[in-house]
């Protein structure tokens, strides 16, 4: 029927139900609704106030519910109809009790006393239990009810405006949970404890009724359970195999939820995938009425990712420790006598069968020079070949300070760091006494033959020594290194996230939080770049660096680092020709080297940093190259070093700083920096009299090299509109760096391989900057960046690792950037090629 020709009694119903017009579904659903059952009847007889609040409401894009009268009926708007999921539309004009009931002890004593007192109450992240889909959950919700007054002035109802805050308090927890993993799991070295410990907290975090890990065994396909949260000793201790269906889900990352009607329980299984390997799984089993929310999941595989990390991680350690010990142990233990002289070729090492065959003790041997100990016409010769990284044997006779003598046979080689440069010398010594006496008699029967064979026999035991030697150190190289590479991509993400998560948090109380967390992961960060120096695996950007104005833009670094007690003199004359270094990592050595003075210099002190130019001939310094270097001193006035910590001071772990104080990798960095970079280093110190720390700097006769400094916490951001193509096999490095480059303004595709890179390359894509890892699987970083280059020449490019120690030949004309990486640092780099490369 038209509008005009109603009649009367329909036209006015029509009228008093204007107050819906603009109210959408939530109108319509009022309009048709039958209320003879309502405490509040029906629309029509709804008093002014009441029509005039709803017309008001529906509208409001808002989440507003109104419960109107003491039976506190609900009525609601479009807006706030999702928040309470399967309750709608049942809910609507019906009592609250009806559908709230699981929160009613809760939310009628919220109501009641806005109601009685006619006060609004507000709350922030306001939990409340609920049941919307199909199971109950914890909820947080922004509130604030209000009273609202009909004509006659008594409250008639409560307005209450909400806003869910569910997922933002979740991510919070989340967070915050895995922020208190990261602080406590370095502290735990045993990976029992530390398993324990994680398990312990997820179950408490979760309210799991149990969780455990389960791993393969070498050589085992099947699952054998280690550990749980509570313990159960009477369970089966491997799990039941999975479908093919399941394993392929977890094969490819997918958590998997298990449920069955004949247990009390349900299960969610989280996978640890490396390499394409299904290395464990993390079992959660909870109530059979609780079921696993996405929060849940989420916490349960990023806390799976972080634990095993460090499972592994602790496992590692404790197999290097063992792998030392048992090094050491055949050290000692050999049967010949064995000497480890260091770069300054001072003796640093030796076994009891050394001592034994040239008759003295350690105290008179170690610290001793080369030349001290052996005769003047066999030094010429053996200095020549070991300098020049070859070995050296010889057999002599030695006089013993008791007046007897030895023959010995002595087989010498170099040790060499990856640029091949001599770093210190390891000798192996035979008592060939008894030998030497039988040839004596045998030679005058078969003297050729006496002494074909004697030449086999020592190249035999010369080869073995060599082998051995090379073998030990290629392992203790790749085994920190590799320590250190893993520790990286660890510190990248958390670093990243914090950066991120602090420039959201508007609470100064938990950015100071984030700001220490993100101090101790750059004290994590130094520490992994001297575990890759040591190791020589540091990829150095050495460039001409003005020596003068370096220290200068130090001295308050220092003089803050070093306190009020300790007075700083610099003196660097400003005609010095540059240096050729990698100036980030000079910084950090001298700073160490100040650091170490502090600590030697407790009641004060005075510390000196000098330098001049030195023309050098060959092996004025050992291992060093004859040329122009400038001589950097570091020298304080503190207690020194007595002769057998001076001995150890540069072995790397080796700390008299007591424990928790000192890493030991500080002089051992700094001596692997000047190594690599083709200098000198040498340290000479007096007990009560203080040190010497003496650098020698390779020269070069480029200018230096500008830097533009780091101003604040000011970042430069995407300079235009810029597509980044970044590749990354590790999933939380990628995502981290992908949060980090939309949040500097670029255009970011990410992908976990350099052929998904090639793949999206080939189907149209045209990146403007190409932000890579190094080392990735069946293709490295720089691989891809070279074959990307072939069809865009012009295509920056910018490698992020935290290990490669890459090539000149590799690098090209690259960027490469060390992980872990500050949000600055990336912004920096990013913000310079796009400068350089010109608008798109």
């Amino acid at each position: 029927m038209d509008p005009l020709t109603k009649s009367a009694p329909e036209q006015r119903i029509t009228e008093r139900l204007d107050f819906l017009a603009n109210g959408g579904e939530i109108a319509d659903l009022l309009r048709n609704a039958d209320f003879s059952r309502s405490p509040l009847g029906s629309p029509v007889d709804w008093s002014p106030s009441l029509k005039t609040l709803m017309a008001t409401v529906l509208p409001v894009e808002a989440q507003i519910v109104l419960f109107w009268g003491p039976e506190f009926v609900a009525l609601y708007n479009e807006a706030y109809a999702p928040s309470i999921g399967e309750k709608h539309p049942r809910a609507l004009g019906r009592p609250a009790i009806e559908n709230w009931a699981e929160l009613w002890d809760d939310l009628e004593p919220l109501l009641r006393g806005v109601r009685e007192s006619g006060k609004t109450f507000s709350a922030k992240d306001r939990p409340f239990y609920i049941e919307r889909h199909g199971c109950g959950e914890t909820v947080y919700f922004d509130v604030s009810y209000s009273a609202v007054r009909e004509a006659d002035g008594s409250v008639g109802g409560v307005l209450c405006v909400v806003t869910e805050t569910t997922q933002r308090v979740q991510f919070e927890h989340r967070q915050a949970f895995l922020l208190e993993l990261s602080q406590a799991l370095p502290s735990i070295t045993e990976p029992a404890n530390l398993t324990a410990f994680v398990l312990r907290r997820l179950a408490e975090e979760l309210d799991a009724r149990r969780v455990y890990f389960a791993e393969h065994h070498a050589g085992d396909t099947t699952l054998c359970v280690q550990q749980s949260h509570p313990p159960a000793p009477g369970r089966n201790p491997t799990l039941a195999p999975y479908s093919p269906a399941d394993k392929q889900r977890l094969l490819a990352g997918h958590p998997l939820a298990q449920s069955a009607a004949d247990r009390d329980f349900n299960v969610l299984h989280i996978p640890v995938v490396r390499n394409g390997a299904l290395e464990a799984v993390l079992v959660i089993e909870c109530r059979a009425l609780q079921l696993f929310s996405e929060f849940a999941t989420q916490l349960a595989e990023e806390t799976a990712k972080l634990a095993w990390g460090w499972i592994t991680h602790a496992r590692a350690e404790i197999a290097l420790r063992a792998s030392s010990a048992q090094l050491s142990a055949m050290f000692d233990q050999a049967g010949a006598g064995i000497a480890v002289y260091d770069d300054t070729w001072r003796l640093s090492r030796i076994n009891d069968r050394y001592c034994e065959i040239v008759g003295r003790g350690r105290e008179q041997l170690l610290g001793r020079e080369f030349q001290e100990l052996n005769p003047t016409d066999a030094n010429s010769e053996c200095e020549q070949r070991l300098g020049s990284g070859q070995p050296f044997e010889n057999t002599r006779r030695y006089e013993r300070p008791n007046g007897t003598s030895v023959w010995v046979q002595n087989h010498m080689t170099p040790l060499l760091d990856e640029q091949r440069a001599v770093t210190g010398m390891i000798g192996v010594c035979v008592d060939i006494s008894e030998r030497v006496r039988a040839e004596a008699e045998l030679r005058e029967l078969n003297e050729g033959l006496e002494d074909r064979v004697a030449t086999m026999v020592a190249q035999r035991e010369a080869a073995v020594a060599q082998l051995h030697e090379a073998h030990k150190m290629e392992m203790v190289g790749q085994l920190t290194g590799g320590i250190a590479h893993d520790f990286n991509n660890l510190l990248t993400p958390i670093m990243a996230s914090m950066e991120l998560i602090r420039r959201r948090l508007p609470d100064e109380r938990y950015t100071k939080l984030i700001d220490g967390a993100l101090q101790a992961a750059d004290r994590a960060r130094i520490l992994v770049g001297r575990l890759l120096t040591f190791a020589r695996r540091q990829t150095l950007k050495p460039q001409a660096v003005t020596l003068s104005m370096l220290m200068r833009e130090m001295r308050d670094l220092i003089q803050r680092s070093l306190g009020p007690l300790v007075e700083v003199v610099i003196d660097i004359p400003n005609d010095l020709p540059t240096v050729f270094i990698d100036p980030h990592q000079l910084e950090l050595a001298v700073l160490n080297l100040a650091v170490n003075a502090r600590d030697a210099m407790q009641d004060g002190g005075r510390l000196k940093i000098v330098a001049e130019l030195n023309d050098l001939p060959d092996n004025a310094i050992i291992g060093l190259s004859g040329g122009q270097y400038v001589h950097l001193m570091v020298v304080d006035s503190g207690s020194g070093m007595s002769e057998e910590t001076l001995r150890h001071c540069v072995e790397p772990f080796y700390s008299t700083k007591g424990v928790g104080k000192g890493t030991g990798l500080g002089l051992s960095m700094v001596q692997g920096l000047l190594m690599q970079s083709g200098g000198g280093f040498d340290i000479a110190s007096d007990l009560g009299q203080g040190t010497r720390v003496s650098l020698w700097l390779p020269t070069t006769e480029a200018p230096a090299t500008c830097e533009q400094p780091e101003v604040g916490e000011d970042v430069p951001l995407a300079p235009r509109p810029v597509h980044v193509l970044l590749v990354d096999d590790e999933a939380l490095v990628r995502e981290t760096t992908s949060l980090q480059l939309h949040d500097l303004g670029y255009e970011v595709t990410d992908v976990d391989s350099a052929a998904a890179a090639l793949a999206l390359i080939e189907g149209g894509l045209v990146p403007d900057v190409l932000v890579t890892d190094h080392i990735m699987e069946n293709k490295t970083g720089a691989q891809l960046a070279q074959e990307l280059r072939q069809q865009m020449p012009d295509l920056p490019v910018l490698i992020i690792t935290g290990y490669a120690n890459l090539t000149p030949m590799q690098i090209s004309d690259f960027e490469v950037l060390a992980k872990p990486f500050r949000r600055r640092d990336i912004a920096a780099r990013l913000a310079q090629m796009c400068a350089a490369s010109g608008p798109a």
